[in-house]
């Protein structure tokens, strides 16, 4: 799926959930503080959603991020037992696969990704706004470290020196074979470092046993479960 055509689906998937709560386009555009115009833009996919943007909708519509890409029947259930992933990426053929692969993992899983290192920061700073009480956090970070605009290594020390997301557990999910990345992602307080399988089975395991870990065995920060 190219840029443009998830920026039409997205904004079909905007539209529902607009017209699913009965609203006029002025109440939505409101909520978001954009112009009616700017709103119908975004609808017909003519302009970029941001994650920001995309998170802000989630909180206003009272669902999860992944509702704007799954059925939009399945996006009408509690959100309270959801396992949130914010993975960091810029390959569409790896989140391709890891989205395949959670297709079949036995637990609902939210995952969101930005595959911009700027985009990423600018959306930590409104993450830790305390105005800001739309955006839920994730309560795991895969992290690749090959990232346009940002080094993968820089963003986690910035994970790492706010105070709201700190405890956030940040996988490092990457192709890199250097022992140089892992040791320095450890020192920068990674969770874990996870060299990505080309194969699709074992990447696919990979995954699963880190969620496993990390939704059933483990016992995260209670913050990041609900701002």
């Amino acid at each position: 799926m190219t840029a443009d055509q998830k920026d039409i689906l997205l904004g079909r998937k905007i539209t529902l959930f607009r017209k699913k709560m009965n609203w006029p386009l002025k109440t939505l555009a409101a909520d978001l503080n954009v112009s009616i115009q700017q709103l119908q833009r975004y609808e017909k996919g003519l302009n970029k959603i941001s994650a920001i943007m995309l998170y802000q909708l989630a909180g206003i519509f009272k669902v999860g991020v992944n509702c704007f890409f799954d059925e939009f029947e399945e996006c009408l259930s509690s959100e309270e037992n959801t396992f949130r992933v914010l993975l960091i990426e810029d390959s569409p053929r790896d989140e391709f696969l890891l989205r395949r692969a959670l297709a079949d993992f036995p637990k609902k899983v939210h995952v969101y990704t930005i595959n911009d290192g700027k985009e990423v920061l600018n959306f930590f700073n409104d993450l830790c706004q305390e105005a800001v009480n739309v955006l839920p956090k994730p309560d795991l970070i895969l992290l690749d470290l090959n990232i346009p605009s940002i080094r993968g290594l820089d963003i986690l020390r910035d994970i790492k020196k706010r105070v709201q997301l700190c405890e956030i557990p940040v996988v490092i999910l990457s192709s890199s074979v250097s022992d140089d990345d892992r040791s320095s992602a450890y020192s920068l307080q990674a969770s874990g470092f996870i060299r990505k399988s080309f194969v699709y089975k074992e990447f696919k395991n990979q995954l699963f046993q880190a969620l496993t870990y990390w939704m059933d065995i483990v016992e995260l920060p209670h913050y990041s479960r609900r701002t």
